[in-house]
Formats: structure tokens, C-alpha cells, sequence
């Protein structure tokens, strides 16, 4: 008799007959493991959904504010990033760091009335960052990447001035520059616009509740000059996620994190080719950088629960990716776990609804479209698997290439 799968519902209850071969019993425990980090995600998403802040109120006060954009071969973007910034800001309140950039960006920050510093060796993002803040002279200081587009943003100064916080996160969202406004996007940049207001909709809006944003964006965020100054030789000098880690460093040291919903516009991703490069070699080789602090502030004293339970939550999904990333694997390579598929997806489907209810376009108040809320289980899949494969990206970049080896000291501050 030639033998046939056996239904794994039937195997729960009674052993196969002859003849028909059953699943391995570790298949059905890897599915426990699935199903227990879906609910573990289900229950994430409806504590943020149903804690989350009504929106801050402030006021504005530009003259306490300098602009800080590290830059290398940002000639195309800078003089549109500028232009709109001129709107709050006078040049020489501007000031940029050429990170030996080898294109005219110092000569067009120059052009544009900027103050301009250039390192004629490549040292990296978080050293031109310490290297201009210790150049400023008001008490804030607004960090901003040289394709990031304020436009009608207001820069929230009262928020440091008379509410007493230490810093504050705007509502992020990405833009393809040469399309002029979210409406010339393609499907990815709207997948990705989606993914960013989820994480500034209902993330950051939850932990503004006790002030423990746990990332200010590295495309934009206002910050205490002083506390830059003071806490600039705790960051370790890595690009990968440095935005991240100048925020642990901030809240390692008890200040207080708030957001803005104030819209702003950074450029994103336009291929697919460029959007893997961004996760693999930028964005998640970084989490793996941050796991030291990820504990220490699970463990501070003094800490709100909503933070512990972000850091905790990072490190789950630092342990959850390999094994959802091996389910998916298993469950696409074994005909009769195939069907789980479809149950994940539905899934993480009806997880998704009510996100995608609540996150709109910024202004317009326009939802996403549809496309996106189908396919969005799918895209989150391939980010667990991006997340995984980077545990092989951050250790060939830490321990064989060196460029994630710690690179901190004095002379950051010199050129």
C-alpha cells in the first residue's frame, strides 16, 4: 500500500493507520511555537492600540534652535532639505558636516549660506553629529538627515522649554524625493508608509504615555544641546542603528522622551534591491549592536513598565525570529503543513485590520491602500526572515570587517 500523509488534526487524537505516514511530532510542536508568538504579537498590538496618547500641544520657538545635518554626498538632496528648513531657520543656523563626501555637498551647503565643516577621511555619521554639536550655541539642537523634508512641520521648542522633557520625536514617514509628495509613491514606498505610521500611530503614541519613546528617528529629532554634549562619548560611533542607540543612551540616563505629531518626510527606498540593503546591512544589525542596552534598561531602577516591556519585547523577537523564520521554512518546504500557511496569514490578517483602520496619511487623513492591507502579513514575514539573516550581517560586520567595532573618543570632535 503506498503511503499518504497523515492529517495532523487526526494526529492529535488517535495514531495513524497502516500504511499512512504520520507527520513527525516535532512539526506539531513548531506549530505551539508559531501560534504562541502570534498571540504574543496580538496582544503587543492591542496594549499599544488601546493605550496609546492623545496628541501634545505645543508651541514654537525657532530662535532656540540650531540644525544639525551630517551629510555625505548629499549634494542632490541637500538644497531642497535646506530650502524647506530656511522656512524656520537662518543659514548660518544651519550648520553641516561634509562627512568627506565626494561629490559638491560642501560646496552647496556653502552656496545655501550654511555653515559647513568638512572631514576629509570618512568617519561616519555619529562623529559628525558630536563633532557640529559641540559648534552649537542655542539650547536645542534639531538632528536632521540630509534628505528629510520638514515641510509644514512646526519644531516643537515648548515641549523642552516649559513642559521640562529632554526630547522629542516626530512623525516620520517616507517620501521618494524626486516625486514631489507621497501621492507619486510606488507600492513599496506605500507598504513602507504604512509600516512607518503603525510605529509612530500606535508605537510612539503609546510610550508618550510615561515619555520613554524608545527611538527619535535618525531623520529628524529635537534634543537638549547640552545633554547631546554631555552623553556624546557613550555612543559607540557604529552607523547601524546609531539613531537607536543615541536614544537608549538618553533614556540610560532617566531623560524624558516625548512625540510630536508633527509630519515630516524622509526619503525611502524606491527598489526592492535598495530596500533589502537597508534592512540587512542598516536597520537590523543595529538591534543586534543594542542587545546590552536592550537589558540594562530592562533592569534599571526607575524605569516605566511600558519601556521594560518594549526592551523585553525585543529581546523575545530577538529570540522568536529564528524560530518563526524556521517555521516558515518548514511549513513551505512540507506539503501537509502547507495549510498553516494560509492559517498564519488569516491570521495576521485580522491582526491588521484595525491598524489599518486607525494609521492615515498624515494631513489628508488618507488610508492606506488595500493592497497594502492584504499583503501586509507577507511583508511582515519577510521582515522576521531579513531580521535572522542579519544575525550573520552584524557578526561578518563586527568581528571580520570591523565597521561595527566601537570607534568612540575625542576626536569626534576635531576634523
Amino acid at each position: 500500500m503506498p503511503l499518504t500523509p497523515w492529517s495532523p488534526w487526526n494526529l492529535w487524537l488517535t495514531p495513524p493507520p497502516e500504511g499512512v505516514l504520520p507527520l513527525a511530532g516535532w512539526t506539531h510542536s513548531l506549530m505551539f511555537v508559531v501560534l504562541f508568538c502570534a498571540l504574543v504579537d496580538f496582544v503587543k498590538l492591542l496594549v499599544e492600540l488601546l493605550g496609546r496618547s492623545e496628541e501634545r500641544r505645543f508651541s514654537s520657538d525657532p530662535t532656540l534652535v540650531t540644525a544639525v545635518i551630517p551629510s555625505r554626498n548629499g549634494a542632490r538632496e541637500l538644497p531642497a532639505t535646506i530650502g524647506e528648513l530656511t522656512r524656520f531657520l537662518p543659514p548660518e543656523r544651519i550648520l553641516v558636516v561634509d562627512d568627506a563626501s565626494t561629490d559638491d555637498t560642501g560646496r552647496v551647503a556653502a552656496a545655501l549660506g550654511c555653515q559647513v565643516h568638512r572631514f576629509d577621511r570618512r568617519k561616519g555619521k555619529a562623529a559628525a553629529v558630536n563633532y557640529a554639536v559641540y559648534r552649537v550655541r542655542t539650547p536645542y539642537t534639531l538632528l536632521l538627515d540630509d534628505d528629510t523634508r520638514l515641510g509644514g512641520a512646526r519644531i516643537p521648542t515648548s515641549l523642552l522649554s516649559e513642559d521640562g522633557f529632554d526630547a522629542v520625536a516626530f512623525h516620520v514617514l517616507p517620501d521618494r524625493r524626486d516625486r514631489e509628495g507621497a501621492r507619486g509613491n510606488n507600492f513599496l514606498g506605500a507598504l513602507q508608509r504604512y509600516e512607518y505610521g503603525k510605529s509612530m500611530e500606535i508605537g510612539k503614541r503609546f510610550h508618550d504615555v510615561t515619555h520613554s519613546v524608545a527611538c527619535i528617528s535618525g531623520a529628524v529629532g529635537l534634543f537638549r544641546t547640552a545633554d547631546l554634549n554631555r552623553l556624546h562619548h557613550r555612543h559607540t560611533g557604529v552607523f547601524q542603528a546609531e539613531d537607536l542607540q543615541r536614544t537608549i543612551i538618553q533614556l540610560l540616563d532617566r531623560n524624558r522622551i516625548v512625540f510630536a505629531n508633527e509630519p515630516v518626510w524622509t526619503v525611502a527606498p524606491a527598489t526592492l534591491r535598495q530596500w533589502l540593503r537597508q534592512r540587512l546591512t542598516g536597520w537590523y544589525p543595529g538591534l543586534y549592536h543594542q542587545l546590552a542596552n536592550f537589558i540594562r534598561l530592562l533592569f534599571r531602577k526607575g524605569v516605566s513598565w511600558r519601556l521594560r516591556y518594549e526592551m523585553a519585547y525585543n529581546l523575545y523577537m530577538v529570540v522568536s525570529d529564528p524560530l518563526k523564520t524556521w517555521s516558515i521554512v518548514v511549513i513551505a518546504l512540507t506539503p501537509a503543513l502547507r495549510w498553516w500557511g494560509l492559517v498564519l496569514y488569516l491570521t495576521y490578517l485580522a491582526f491588521e485590520v484595525y491598524p489599518y483602520w486607525v494609521v492615515r496619511i498624515p494631513g489628508d487623513r488618507r488610508r492606506a491602500p488595500l493592497l497594502v492591507l492584504l499583503l501586509y502579513p507577507i511583508y511582515g514575514a519577510v521582515n522576521t526572515v531579513l531580521r535572522t539573516a542579519s544575525i550573520a550581517t552584524w557578526f561578518w560586520f563586527r568581528y571580520v570587517t570591523g565597521t561595527m567595532r566601537p570607534r568612540r573618543g575625542p576626536k569626534d570632535r576635531i576634523a
